[in-house]
């Protein structure tokens, strides 16, 4: 990994910081969708009277609903604000595509731990459920978001210039991030209520192996969809 790479990537990461904090338009979608859906969660909740056994598979469920859907009203504008804006094409003139994409996935990525780290300890608190390995739980939120929000940020460079570009966000993304969202919450279902944490050992694997070759596949393509 060169200097120069991390120079740019750190630029770029830099100038979304700038612009989201002249404009706030992610963080205000996000947040606004984020609280709407947890009143609404939370109201619809209250009535449900379940065996300790099976709360932690339906919060976990729930929760992943929350956060993907906070996620998905802000992760996929990094791309097509470029193109919104009239930028687009001065910042492949003046930055590769790689740094590009690390710069805005980090971005993205500290959004979407934002959204975690407000909306699951409101959850938790107004269902009153507390995972029984809080730390395991965490970490299945950093695993899982890391690859949500990179996955993200790459549909987001391919959608960036085409027609319907939500239309075709949810078709590309839907098959992309399932096999990711089903592991993460089947993970913090078992991190909820596990005896032991080996028995998330299999749920490591995959999510680590996701992460690893949906950041491996992206860097490869990107030059491709963000330059082609």
């Amino acid at each position: 990994m060169s200097a120069t790479f991390l120079r740019s990537s750190a630029a770029v990461f830099s100038r979304e910081i700038r612009r989201e904090l002249r404009r706030r338009s992610s963080i205000t979608a996000v947040l606004f969708f984020a609280g709407a859906s947890l009143i609404l969660i939370s109201f619809s909740l209250a009535s449900v009277a379940l065996p300790e056994a099976d709360r932690g598979k339906l919060h976990s469920g729930v929760l992943w609903v929350l956060l993907f859907f906070s996620a998905a009203s802000g992760l996929p504008r990094s791309f097509v604000r470029e193109e919104e804006s009239g930028t687009g094409l001065a910042l492949r003139k003046a930055v590769s595509a790689e740094p590009v994409l690390a710069g805005k996935f980090l971005f993205n990525y500290l959004l979407f731990l934002a959204i975690a780290a407000l909306a699951t300890p409101l959850y938790c608190l107004l269902q009153d459920w507390t995972p029984r390995h809080p730390g395991a739980f965490a970490l299945v939120l950093l695993l899982s978001g890391f690859g949500l929000a990179f996955v993200s940020t790459f549909l987001s460079a391919i959608v960036s210039r085409a027609g319907q570009r939500d239309l075709l966000f949810v078709l590309t993304a839907l098959p992309l991030v399932l096999p990711l969202l089903l592991p993460s919450v089947a993970a913090c279902a078992a991190a909820a209520s596990a005896d032991s944490l080996a028995e998330l050992d299999p749920y490591w694997r995959v999510l680590v192996s996701y992460d690893g070759l949906a950041t491996t596949a992206g860097f490869l393509l990107i030059r491709f969809v963000w330059e082609g």
